[in-house]
Order: C-alpha cells, then structure tokens, then sequence
C-alpha cells in the first residue's frame, strides 16, 4: 500500500516522503494515536516507500511514493518480502523476547533483496519488559540499513527507556468522511449504514467496524426518535415515557442484561453526536464539521428547538451518562435522569 492511499494523516504522510527523499528518515520511530486509524497500514507504506525498485531514486522524485505494482511492493502487500519483518502479539496476547531477539539478530545484517530493512512491531505496547529491554542496544545504535517503527496506542506502556531512543510520530483520529468511504468501499456498507457507524467511531476505522452496520443505523434511528420526542420539552412523565422507549432491547436481538447495556450505549453515543451536531448547526458552522451531514435537514429542524445552549447541555449529560454505564450503573435510573436532564 503506497502512502497515496492511506486515508487522512496528510502531515505526517508528506513529512515521511520528505524524510525519504532527503535520506533523513530516523532508524527508529513509534507511530503513537487513537487505534484503528490507520498506523500499521502507514507503517507498512513506509516500508513500501523504501524498498519500491521504481523510488531507488528517490532524490529524482517529486512527490515521492511507492509504486505499489513492482516485484517488491509487490511481495511487501502479500508479506513474503524478506526484509519487512513484522512482530505483533502472539496466542498470549504477548510479545515474548524470544521474537524480538530474532529480528535483533536478522537485523544486524544486510538486508537480503531489497535496500533496507524495516522491522514493524505492531502492538508495541505487548512487548513484555524482556523484550523491550533486548531492543534498548539495537535502537540505540541501529544497524545501517535497518529500521525500527513501534506501532501502539498506549505508549505509556513503552518502557521510557524505550521511548527516548524513538521520536514519536502523533497520529489523530480519521475525518467522518474518509471513514465512510473506507466502510463503502472497502467494506463494503451501505451508505446510510456507513454514516451511521462513522458518526460513532470518534475518528477510528476499527471502533466503526466492532459493531454491525444495522446496530449503528438503529441506534441512529433511536437517538433522532428521542430528539424529536423532547424537543417541545414534554412533563416529566412523558420524559419518562421516552426513556422506556431509549432503553428498550434492540428488536429481534438478544435480550440479554449484557446486550441490553451494549445496545443502549450504542445509542446514547448516537445521541452523543447528534447534539454535537445540533450544536454546530445552532451556530451556524461549517456543514463539513457535521458527524451525521446526511441529516443536515432533521438537524435543522430540530435546532430550533435545541439551541446552542440547550445542546450543549444534552451532550455534556449523555456524556455522563455514558460513563455512568461503563461504571455499572442501573441502565433505568441513568436513562431516566438523562431525558430529565434533556
């Protein structure tokens, strides 16, 4: 995968085809951010980038890029390529030192059939401190040819003595746009149904995909039903009312305690978006700032009944709401104190 096709990242894309070209990429680096964003795809772009027979030129390059149809780029997509070596956590869940010691001792090598050789941990954050610490001489002294990119999204599980042998490289969260079209045409959603799981996915591909489109899509559903429910701001009792209907089971699922709490978060955090959305169009703000822009009319219409204020006050609520459930509280009293609060 060339780095012209990973989604979003723009900055941090460019400054590595600068790096590159310059010859000024550092041996080690760590790839840190929110996970499902895309570092590990990035982390194999690079090894791409470096390794690409048409960029052994890469000074002569203006934008310079993989171009993923070469022999090497080629065997780097299908993993076989002798010289990108990638470490991720095993059955245990761990990266025992057994892993690490073996790519350390490849690495004091040559590289075997392409220009470098790019070693990627993925789930950095797995290496037990055995394996950590039988890094620490490679990443400070790395061998010539070689390259080190730790991909994680805890980075304060690296050891620090770790973490100062590598500049980090800070990823954020992926545009609601560009995880649509990764669900459209990669996963292959339907539209409406990638809106919805990508209004949810606070900027992460892979939190998109944990549930199934038609959770996201009803849980978008419910969340708008409520809004329009409150909006002429009923008595309590009628508040009460629609609460039943909020944490109500997903119809035709399972009726479990734990897939009732699944299916209610899943809509208070639709909710959750809805009113950030609501606050936007209450203040007048850029359409591309909207979460759920293929509601663009509903949210307008409910907007003057929910204010900026007013909705800003539901999203802080559903917020505390939501960390309520993740605390183990009665899923009634929190939906009846929130459509109160609404």
């Amino acid at each position: 995968m060339a780095l012209r096709d990973i989604k979003g990242h723009v900055s941090i894309r460019q400054l590595i085809a600068r790096a590159v070209t310059r010859d000024t990429l550092p041996p080690c680096l760590v790839f840190t951010g929110p996970a499902g964003v895309g570092k590990r795809r990035l982390a194999l772009a690079v090894a791409e980038l470096l390794n690409c027979e048409v960029m052994a030129n890469a000074a002569e390059q203006p934008n310079p890029d993989a171009c993923g149809e070469c022999r090497a780029c080629q065997r780097i997509q299908r993993g076989v390529h002798a010289d990108v070596l990638l470490i991720e956590p095993g059955e245990t869940g761990a990266i025992k030192v057994d892993a690490v010691r073996a790519v350390v001792d490849q690495a004091a090598y040559r590289p075997f059939e392409g220009r470098r050789r790019v070693v990627i941990i993925d789930d950095a954050d797995r290496l037990v401190p055995e394996a950590q610490n039988a890094l620490l001489k490679t990443l400070e002294e790395p061998p010539e040819c070689s390259v080190f990119l730790l991909v994680t999204s805890r980075p304060d599980m690296l050891l620090p003595t770790v973490r100062s042998r590598c500049p980090d490289l800070r990823f954020g969260g992926l545009s609601t746009g560009d995880i649509v079209d990764l669900l459209v045409h990669r996963h292959e959603f339907e539209p409406a149904a990638a809106r919805a799981a990508a209004a949810c996915a606070d900027g992460s591909l892979a939190h998109a995909l944990e549930t199934g489109s038609a959770d996201h899509l009803q849980a978008r559903q419910s969340a708008a039903a409520v809004l329009r429910a409150l909006a002429p701001g009923p008595n309590p009792k009628q508040r009460l009312e629609v609460g039943k209907e909020l944490a109500g089971g997903r119809r035709g699922g399972k009726s479990s305690a734990a897939a009732d709490r699944e299916t209610l978060t899943r809509r208070l955090r639709a909710l959750g978006t809805l009113f950030r959305d609501l606050q936007v169009v209450s203040s007048r703000g850029e359409p591309a700032w909207l979460s759920n822009a293929d509601l663009v009319q509903e949210l307008t219409e409910l907007a003057r009944s929910y204010d900026t204020e007013r909705a800003g006050r539901g999203y802080a609520s559903v917020d505390r709401a939501v960390h309520a459930l993740t605390r183990n509280a009665s899923p009634k009293v929190v939906v009846d104190w929130l459509t109160l609060q609404l």
